[in-house]
């Protein structure tokens, strides 16, 4: 269904030179998504705690990671315009083809199902193990580290997150750049994504732990540091997919086609 170029073992190290290239050539479009990002989950955060609900907020930075693909598709487009030899504006996102946006908002449904999904567990969790305790963080942070039932919660919940999360990623760690580039439909382009993980995945589970480290990274500097990390793994995450290059093979319709051309020529 899809075919891909075979990739070096230390690729992932060049894709986030060539994001550093990337974001060097555009530092205010890059940043400017970055900060946008980091903005609404800033929002979140502080409306969370003012409702005293600040344990919720390390749940709400674990889902960073299944919803960031999809919305790094404007980044994803200023390092396609770079490739063409064009410069990069603020409304190349707008003039993606039309026929791409439906498969685009399709496979961002699946992303955000994984969040819902991943906030519903958690919610289970939280009910399962904390009992009375008191959500504020203050309060929170003692109770997860002194307690059993914290222990377990922080233990469980961490190997959740991380299952969705590494779904998410086979799903997602080409897909979203290859329907920006390509006229594909979202399974191929998921096919392609889960392809490469599967083919390659000492390649892709270092890409993985990459990107979990600078997302963690930007998450430790208060969110703020989301802002530079962001646009990276998104510029990245654009070199990772031109290097595996994916092409979906001809359906057997298209090939009878090509023959016939070939034949009437």
């Amino acid at each position: 269904m899809v075919t891909l170029e075979k990739v070096r073992r230390d690729a992932p190290w060049a894709w986030i030179k060539g994001a550093i290239d990337d974001m060097a050539a555009a530092p205010f479009l890059s940043i400017g998504y970055g900060v946008v990002f980091t903005a609404i989950g800033l929002a979140i955060t502080v409306g969370l705690w003012s409702l005293g609900q600040g344990a919720v907020v390390p749940v709400m930075m674990g889902g960073f990671a299944l919803v960031a693909p999809a919305s790094a598709i404007g980044i994803y487009r200023i390092s396609q315009m770079r490739d063409q030899g064009k410069t990069p504006g603020l409304w190349d996102f707008w003039s993606i083809p039309k026929g791409r946006f439906t498969q685009l908002a399709l496979l961002s449904v699946l992303m955000l199902v994984f969040f819902l999904t991943w906030a519903r567990l958690a919610q289970m969790m939280f009910a399962l193990f904390t009992h009375e305790a008191d959500f504020r963080l203050d309060s929170f942070l003692p109770f997860l580290f002194t307690d059993v039932q914290g222990v377990m919660l922080m233990v469980i919940g961490t190997l959740v997150g991380a299952a969705l999360a590494l779904v998410a990623f086979m799903i997602s760690a080409l897909s979203f750049p290859m329907m920006v580039d390509q006229d594909v439909d979202a399974v191929t382009a998921v096919v392609a994504s889960i392809k490469a993980v599967k083919d390659q995945p000492d390649v892709m589970l270092v890409w993985a732990w990459l990107i979990a480290f600078a997302t963690g990274a930007g998450l430790a500097l208060f969110g703020i540091g989301i802002a530079i990390t962001f646009p990276l793994i998104a510029h990245a995450s654009w070199r990772a997919y031109k290097d595996f290059n994916p092409r979906p093979k001809p359906s057997a319709k298209e090939v009878e086609a090509r023959l016939a051309e070939n034949k009437n020529a």
